[in-house]
C-alpha cells in the first residue's frame, strides 16, 4: 500500500470544509480534536460557527484513521527490518575486521619472530670477543665464519631495503670485530703508520681486511646504507641513524610500544625495490662497492709488515746507541741521504721478496718516506741544540737539497733495475763525488763535516782514509746480509752484499779522493814531516859519527 498517497486522500483544506488530519510521519502536529457538542451555542450551531459533521463523515473519518493505523504498522516493519539488517551488516563488518586484525597479528608475529631471530644472530657478531690464546688467524676464521653465516642468512629470508640495512649492520659490526684484532695483535705496525703513514691509516688496514674478506668495501649504516641513496629508494628516518646494539635489539622493521606497529615507512620501500625488480648485487655493484680484492690488506701482509717495522725499529735502537753526539758535527748530508736510501732499499726487497699485495705494500712505501724524511729533519734539530751549531761558519744548519739528490737517487736506481746492492754502490759513488766535491769547494773548507781528515762512513778524524772508506762498506754489507737473515731471506745468495766482488769499484772513489785539493794539501804536510824526520835522523848520524871519532883512540 502506498502510506504517503492514502495519507494524502484524507488531508482537506478549510475551504473544502473538511478537517485537516495530522500526518504521523510529520512531527508537532496537533491532535485530531472531537467535534463541539450540539447543544454548544444557539440555533443548532457550532462554537465557532463550523457546522458539525454528518454521521457519514464520521465514518469516513474512523475508516482513514484504520487506514492510518495500519500504515503504520507496515512502517514500524520496514523499519524495524532495516534496523535489523543495518545490526547484521555491522556484525559481519566486526567479525571481518576482527579477522582481518588478527590475520595481520599472526603475520606480524611470524615477521617479529624472524627478525628476532636474525637479531640473536647479529649479536652473535656483536658480542664477539678476542681469544688472547688463540692466533691471529684463528681469531679471523671465526670472525669470517660468523660474518659468512649471518650474511647467508640475510640473503635468503630478507629482500630489497631491508636486506641492505641488515647487511650494513652486520658490515659495521664485522668491522669492530676486526679492529678488536688488529689492535690486539698489530699495535708495532699501527703505530708506525699512525705516525708516518697516510691519514687514517688504521682505519684504511681495517678496512682492507674486511674488503679481502668479504670481497667489497663496507656498506656504512648510518641512515641506512649510501646505495639506497644513490638508488634514491632510501629511506630519511632518523630510527635508521647510528644503528648500534640498542636498535639491534629494537629492530628496524616494527616500532616497540604496546602495539607491534609496523613501520610503513620501511614496508613501502621494501615493495618499491621487490616491484622494480631491483637486485642487492645490482646494488652494490652500482654503488661502488664491489672491487677487486688484490688491493686490500690481507692478514698475511700486515703479519709481515709488522715484522719490518719490528726489524726497523731495533735498527734504528742500536744506531742511536753506537753513534756518539760528538760524530753529529762530522755527519754530512751526503751521509744522511745514503743511511735512508739504504733503509728504503731494505723496505723495498722486502716488499718484493715477501710477496706483499698491493695494498700493504703502498702503505709501506709511503711510510718509508716519510720516515727517511723524518730521519733527516731529526738529524737537523739535533744537530742545532749541539754547542757547536753556536759557530754557523764551521757548523751551519744541513742542507735539505743535498740530502734529497741522494735519497731520491737511490730510490729511482732501484726502481729502474730491482737490484739492491748495484742500487747502494751507485747511491755510494754519487755521495763520495758529492762530499769529496765539496772538499774542494772553498765554500764548504772551512765547515766541520768537509774537512779533510774527516771520514765519510766514521764521520770522525781518521789517517787511512783509504781504508776508512773500505771498512765503512764492509759494515754496509754486514748490516744488509743481518737484514736479510732476520727478514727470512738469507737463503738467496742473490740478495747478499758481498764486498769482496765490489773492491774494483772502489778505485773511482778513492782516485777522486786522491785528487781533492785536502789531499795534496795532506801530501804535501806529509812530505815536509818526512824531510824533517829525515834531516833529524841525518843529523843524529852525523854527530854520532862525530862523537865516534872523537873518543876513538
Amino acid at each position: 500500500m502506498d502510506i504517503q498517497n492514502t495519507l494524502n486522500q484524507h488531508i482537506t483544506t478549510p475551504n473544502t470544509g473538511k478537517p485537516v488530519l495530522p500526518n504521523p510521519l510529520l512531527p508537532n502536529q496537533d491532535l485530531l480534536k472531537p467535534p463541539a457538542s450540539p447543544s454548544a451555542g444557539s440555533g443548532g450551531q457550532e462554537t465557532n460557527g463550523t457546522q458539525a459533521p454528518a454521521d457519514g463523515a464520521l465514518t469516513e473519518l474512523e475508516s482513514a484513521m484504520e487506514e492510518i493505523r495500519a500504515g503504520e504498522m507496515i512502517l514500524n516493519a520496514a523499519l524495524a527490518k532495516e534496523a535489523e539488517a543495518a545490526k547484521y551488516q555491522k556484525q559481519q563488518d566486526r567479525t571481518e575486521l576482527e579477522s582481518t586484525q588478527e590475520r595481520n597479528r599472526t603475520d606480524s608475529g611470524n615477521d617479529t619472530a624472524d627478525e628476532r631471530i636474525i637479531n640473536q644472530k647479529l649479536e652473535k657478531m656483536l658480542y664477539w670477543k678476542l681469544d688472547s690464546q688463540l692466533s691471529a688467524t684463528t681469531n679471523f676464521s671465526q670472525i669470517q665464519n660468523i660474518f659468512q653465516e649471518l650474511l647467508k642468512d640475510i640473503f635468503s629470508d630478507y629482500k630489497g631495503s631491508l636486506q641492505l640495512q641488515l647487511m650494513a649492520q652486520l658490515d659495521n659490526l664485522t668491522l669492530n670485530a676486526i679492529r678488536q684484532l688488529v689492535n690486539s695483535n698489530f699495535q708495532t705496525l699501527l703505530d708506525f703508520l699512525g705516525q708516518y703513514g697516510r691519514p687514517n691509516s688504521t682505519e684504511a688496514l681495517v678496512n682492507g681486511l674486511f674488503e679481502n674478506m668479504a670481497g667489497r668495501r663496507p656498506m656504512p649504516s648510518q641512515e641506512g646504507s649510501t646505495s639506497l641513496r644513490d638508488t634514491g629508494s632510501a629511506a630519511q628516518n632518523p630510527a635508521t641513524k647510528n644503528i648500534s646494539s640498542r636498535q639491534i635489539a629494537q629492530g628496524i622493521i616494527y616500532q616497540r610500544d604496546a602495539k607491534a606497529r609496523i613501520n610503513t615507512q620501511y614496508q613501502t620501500n621494501v615493495g618499491r625495490f621487490e616491484q622494480s625488480g631491483t637486485r642487492t648485487a645490482e646494488v652494490l655493484l652500482r654503488s661502488g662497492y664491489l672491487t677487486s680484492s688484490g688491493k686490500a690488506f690481507t692478514l698475511q701482509d700486515i703479519r709481515q709488515a709488522q715484522t719490518f717495522v719490528q726489524y726497523l725499529n731495533q735498527s734504528q735502537a742500536q744506531n742511536q746507541n753506537q753513534t756518539e753526539s760528538a760524530k753529529l758535527p762530522y755527519t754530512s748530508e751526503e751521509y744522511l741521504g745514503f743511511s735512508a736510501g739504504v733503509s728504503s732499499l731494505k723496505a723495498q726487497t722486502f716488499i718484493d721478496q715477501a710477496g706483499l699485495g698491493e695494498g700493504t705494500a703502498s702503505a709501506l712505501k709511503y711510510a718509508m718516506g716519510t720516515y727517511a724524511q723524518e730521519y733527516f729533519i731529526q738529524s737537523g734539530q739535533i744537530l742545532k741544540q749541539m754547542p757547536e751549531y753556536q759557530n754557523r761558519s764551521t757548523t751551519p744548519a744541513y742542507q735539505a737539497d743535498s740530502f734529497q739528490k741522494i735519497y731520491r737517487y737511490m730510490v729511482d736506481s732501484y726502481n729502474q733495475k730491482p737490484d739492491a746492492q748495484d742500487a747502494a754502490l751507485a747511491g755510494l759513488k754519487k755521495s763520495l763525488e758529492s762530499f769529496y766535491g765539496k772538499q774542494t769547494d772553498p765554500a764548504y773548507q772551512n765547515i766541520s763535516r768537509y774537512r779533510a781528515d774527516i771520514g765519510f762512513f766514521s764521520r770522525y778524524p781518521s789517517e787511512d782514509l783509504k781504508k776508512e772508506l773500505i771498512n765503512g762498506w764492509k759494515a754496509v754489507c754486514k748490516d744488509w746480509n743481518g737484514f736479510l737473515q732476520y727478514a727470512q731471506f738469507a737463503k738467496d745468495k742473490g740478495l747478499r752484499f758481498d764486498y769482496t766482488l765490489s773492491r774494483d769499484l772502489y778505485l773511482p772513489f778513492l782516485m777522486s779522493q786522491e785528487e781533492s785539493a785536502h789531499s795534496g794539501k795532506r801530501k804535501k804536510k806529509k812530505a815536509l814531516q818526512f824531510m824533517i824526520r829525515l834531516s833529524i835522523l841525518v843529523i843524529c848520524i852525523v854527530i854520532c859519527l862525530f862523537l865516534v871519532a872523537l873518543f876513538s883512540p
